[in-house]
């Protein structure tokens, strides 16, 4: 005799933790607000905390779910920015390696510094293009972590330092830019095909027109979405990611 169980199984899910050493890349992860005077000119300039940056991706990753293709152009151009920001931030690194190679004696054994109380974040994240935005801000921790080591044993000067950490903090503050320019254009590609109102008003609203093969969804991001409402490219081109839960609150590692 044979027993049937009416059960479903439930969405896969892992836990994962982002550790931050340094002072800097949690400022990066943090943001900053917009300062301004009584005057009411800008005195300090915002920056996008990692939180809202996800937030952003997630926004834009379920618009391009549903056909939207001025989102696929966002994924795709974050996407080639992340990935080639990530390269440079460890090509930095691997200069300032270099320069320990060069000025350390042989006689010295020396390890990059570590925090002793570093800090935690349990997260989940539904865009892969998300996890690519945190190993960035991963990369430049590890790189302020050598610089701050460089520092220390006095292989640069504290300007010297301030200067390779700013290369490296402009590499995320480009990539924010991307998602702080992002509007939702309110279309399909069956809009861009029927050349409809809605689609006149998208490109004024943009103030841009996309490239063909953009709009239709020849070139998408590597990890772009699949199109859930799709009327022109095949779904099955692309993995599924699920839903976004980010978790932000930070916890003390022991």
């Amino acid at each position: 005799m044979t027993t049937t169980y009416n059960q479903q199984l439930g969405p896969l899910r892992s836990e994962i933790t982002f550790t931050l050493h340094t002072q800097y890349a949690t400022r990066l992860w943090n943001g900053r607000d917009l300062v301004k005077n009584e005057e009411g000119d800008v005195v300090t300039s915002s920056i996008l905390s990692i939180p809202n940056a996800l937030s952003l991706l997630s926004q834009i990753q379920q618009a391009a779910e549903q056909d939207d293709p001025y989102a696929d152009d966002y994924l795709l151009r974050f996407e080639q920015k992340v990935l080639s920001f990530r390269k440079e931030m460890q090509e930095i690194t691997w200069r300032m390696v270099q320069l320990y190679s060069d000025k350390i004696p042989e006689n010295f054994k020396i390890e990059r510094c570590a925090n002793i109380a570093p800090i935690q974040y349990p997260i989940f994240v539904n865009t892969q293009l998300g996890y690519q935005l945190l190993y960035l801000l991963a990369d430049f921790d590890s790189l302020a972590r050598t610089v701050m080591t460089a520092s220390h044993i006095a292989i640069i000067t504290r300007d010297d330092a301030y200067d390779w950490l700013e290369s490296g903090a402009k590499l995320i503050r480009r990539a924010f830019g991307i998602l702080e320019t992002y509007k939702h254009s309110g279309i399909t590609r069956q809009d861009a095909l029927e050349n409809n109102a809605r689609y006149e008003a998208a490109i004024k609203r943009m103030k841009y027109t996309l490239t063909p093969d953009v709009l239709s969804g020849a070139t998408r991001a590597t990890f772009a979405p699949i199109i859930k409402k799709s009327s022109i490219t095949d779904p099955n081109e692309n993995g599924d990611t699920g839903s976004v839960e980010v978790q932000i609150a930070p916890t003390q590692a022991e």
